[in-house]
């Protein structure tokens, strides 16, 4: 990956830049003071674009924003598919799957393959909402893939439950039955896990 940064550019053309990051960074800011999420979220993903075109597309502070971004993409996504407003979730879902994959900007891998699994979770979500089981269930198994293979997700629990329930949907109950066991057997876990730990 080529790293571009200020160094070929023309210090007119590095302050331009940075008086663009400063002007989006305090919009996203005061978009967010204002409870204007979606307009927040504009002026993140400039942002971040800008920060790449400054700094280079490895730099630390583009894959830090770009966590940031994706998280607020899956967040804002889910509160769209809510409201039924299907063809913007699937935009924000979109841009969430396009930078966590691997020629994305989070160059940390743990955390890029955590937030893949959240957006393809999310994916499912969207899909079984549309009534679309087939590519639902395509999603939900992608996320427990990267889950089974990865200590660093949120919630293993959450895939398996929507696994389940699409499958019933779908009347393969059998496998749906598996794993809404497995979703209990993780659950168990997480609650033995936490007593513990409220023991020391």
């Amino acid at each position: 990956r080529r790293r571009v940064g200020t160094m070929a550019m023309a210090p007119d053309d590095v302050e331009d830049l940075k008086k663009r990051l400063r002007q989006h960074d305090q919009m996203y800011a005061s978009m967010q003071q204002q409870g204007k999420p979606f307009e927040a979220l504009e002026h993140l993903e400039k942002g971040l674009f800008v920060r790449k075109e400054l700094f280079g597309p490895e730099h630390p502070e583009v894959g830090r924003v770009c966590q940031v971004f994706t998280t607020s993409c899956n967040t804002l996504a889910m509160n769209s598919l809510q409201r039924d407003n299907h063809m913007l979730a699937y935009e924000l879902l979109k841009k969430a799957e396009i930078l966590t994959s691997p020629s994305g900007y989070i160059s940390d891998n743990k955390m890029r393959m955590k937030l893949r699994a959240v957006t393809f979770n999310n994916f499912g979500c969207f899909y079984k909402r549309r009534g679309k089981l087939h590519a639902a269930l395509q999603y939900l198994a992608k996320a427990l893939k990267i889950e089974l293979t990865s200590e660093e997700v949120d919630n293993p629990a959450g895939t398996h439950l929507n696994l389940c329930a699409t499958l019933s949907q779908l009347g393969r109950h059998g496998p749906a039955l598996e794993h809404a066991q497995c979703a209990l057997e993780l659950l168990e876990a997480m609650q033995d896990s936490k007593e513990k730990g409220g023991e020391g």
